[in-house]
């Protein structure tokens, strides 16, 4: 078949397809910070001062729920003032050669448009540099300097709806983003950050949305630190590393428990997550990893011995209480509550992140387990059995609770234990299906069992984070596809982001008139 005709075949298939409308996306305090980062070549963490984002579909990047508060602006505008302080900041904005004090009025278009090419992360037209130049003449007129000036426009720059947002142009047709919104698509997915020179050159040029160029891209910005935005914003959301901070556990019953030993635990993850995207291995590394990152601190906390220093290193384990991020006390301590374990957290937790089953939420009116009572006078396993009696729960806590049974070896900090007070541990339980588990080696091998729900699972996430909106009925074709792809390419990480990249709702965008 002849070439022209593949390609519009092609072309037909995925309009055909209703690749979904993502709003107008206000940058997210670490897409912020990375931006200015990257902008200014200095680590300002100005979003430090930032309200809080509002979360979605477990994501704090969905451009639904990312809005714009009278107090959000003003600390927009306050942030902006800071930005001008570091030499790294003005060295970025003048390019144009001349030391300072020796600017020339043609420096100041110059530098404002290079500079709103980057900040606002495609090219700019004359008008709108027009616009900045405009705020120098109105500040040398109040007796600024050209320097001054140019400084001003800077940060009216910084408060445009064209660095505070991600737009995209709209019309009426579906059709493929352009180069350069596809260059941001990539570089927010990959980074949380704008693109660098590299990317927005080859969209400049419109030669990004090659397949060849696009697939070089992706292993090229894997490969760069800046893909670490990838483990602390995508993983410490889809792992709810981001809960550690908010974790409080009681210190009468752990008072090992501190700041250090929290910062360890997260730190653990992060590196863990780190190896699986640097190295390329399977995401079921995730599950059953037979390795992990140790400082003397957490690996005591372990009971593992021959770690020393503060510093960590990668750990062979040869203990089957610790394999994969199940198993990490980062995870293990979010799941569970400040004074006692939790198995019906754990297990919702599974659900939701392992195996593609989200529970429903609990129907209303039903008491709470009481708090002071749990493994004093029986078991805990013993009351959440008389917990869970009511019918009304009972569908959903045959679910959930079995899996969370399998984890009761680990306390609310994560430490191996054999006991619960004076009562010994029973970590096996019974499936819906009619299965029997017993601890953590059988629960990762229930998991694996069910390769396709953990593909599915973890496609369906990370496709979530990467197009900044919850996956309706019309992406279950995507799901299918990617997670076929991810199995051929032997469930590497770098397979299933290529793939995601690729789809249609990635590159493409639903016209208004749809």
């Amino acid at each position: 078949m002849h070439r022209a005709v593949i390609l519009a075949l092609l072309a037909a298939a995925m309009f055909a397809q209703d690749p979904g409308r993502v709003v107008v996306r206000r940058l997210n305090r670490a897409e912020y910070n990375n931006t200015i980062r990257d902008l200014f070549g200095a680590d300002l963490k100005l979003a430090a001062d930032l309200p809080a984002d509002d979360s979605g579909y477990g994501f704090d990047n969905i451009g639904d729920v990312l809005t714009l508060s009278p107090l959000l602006m003003e600390r927009y505008f306050a942030a902006a003032d800071l930005v001008d302080h570091t030499p790294e900041a003005r060295k970025r904005v003048f390019i144009c050669g001349h030391k300072k004090g020796q600017h020339q009025a043609a420096c100041a278009r110059t530098n404002l448009a290079a500079f709103a090419r980057r900040a606002y992360r495609r090219p700019v037209t004359d008008a709108e540099v027009d616009r900045l130049v405009r705020f120098v003449h109105t500040a040398q007129r109040h007796g600024d300097t050209l320097e001054q000036g140019v400084l001003v426009a800077v940060k009216a720059a910084l408060v445009s709806p064209n660095f505070l947002f991600r737009i995209e142009h709209d019309q009426a047709a579906t059709q493929k983003v352009s180069d350069v919104e596809l260059a941001s698509r990539l570089s927010y997915f990959l980074w949380s950050s704008m693109p660098d020179d590299e990317l927005l050159h080859l969209a400049e040029e419109r030669r990004l949305g090659a397949p060849s160029v696009l697939d070089e891209q992706v292993r090229r910005m894997l490969r760069d630190p800046k893909s670490r935005a990838l483990v602390e914003n995508f993983g410490g959301q889809w792992l709810e590393l981001r809960n550690l901070d908010a974790a409080v556990p009681d210190e009468n019953k752990f008072p090992e428990f501190g700041g250090v030993l929290r910062s360890t635990m997260r730190q653990e993850t992060e590196l863990f997550f780190d190896a699986i995207v640097r190295e390329d291995r399977s995401i079921f590394d995730f599950i059953d990893a037979n390795f992990t990152f140790l400082n003397e601190r957490l690996a005591k906390h372990y009971g593992i011995e021959g770690v020393t220093g503060r510093d960590f290193r990668r750990v062979t384990l040869d203990t089957e209480q610790r394999a994969g991020v199940l198993t990490h006390a980062s995870v293990l301590t979010v799941t569970s509550y400040p004074a006692r374990t939790s198995p019906v957290l754990r297990g919702k937790f599974l659900l939701e992140n392992f195996l593609n089953a989200p529970p429903p939420p609990p129907p209303p009116g039903i008491p709470a387990l009481a708090e002071p009572e749990a493994g004093v006078h029986a078991s805990l396993r013993e009351q959440l059995e008389q917990h869970r009696a009511n019918p009304a729960c009972a569908s959903c806590h045959t679910r959930m609770d079995p899996l969370g049974f399998a984890l009761e070896n680990y306390d609310a900090i994560g430490r191996w234990r054999t006991h619960d007070g004076d009562f010994p541990i029973d970590a096996s339980a019974t499936l819906p299906d009619g299965r029997r588990l017993s601890g953590p080696v059988e629960l990762r091998q229930v998991i694996k069992s069910q390769p396709q729900a953990f593909r599915e699972c973890f496609a369906s996430k990370l496709l979530t984070y990467a197009l900044g909106r919850g996956l309706e009925d019309y992406d279950k074709p995507v799901v299918q596809s990617v997670t076929r792809g991810l199995q051929d390419g032997g469930d590497r990480f770098s397979q299933l982001v290529t793939d995601i990249v690729r789809s249609v709702p990635f590159q493409t965008r639903r016209g208004r008139a749809r």
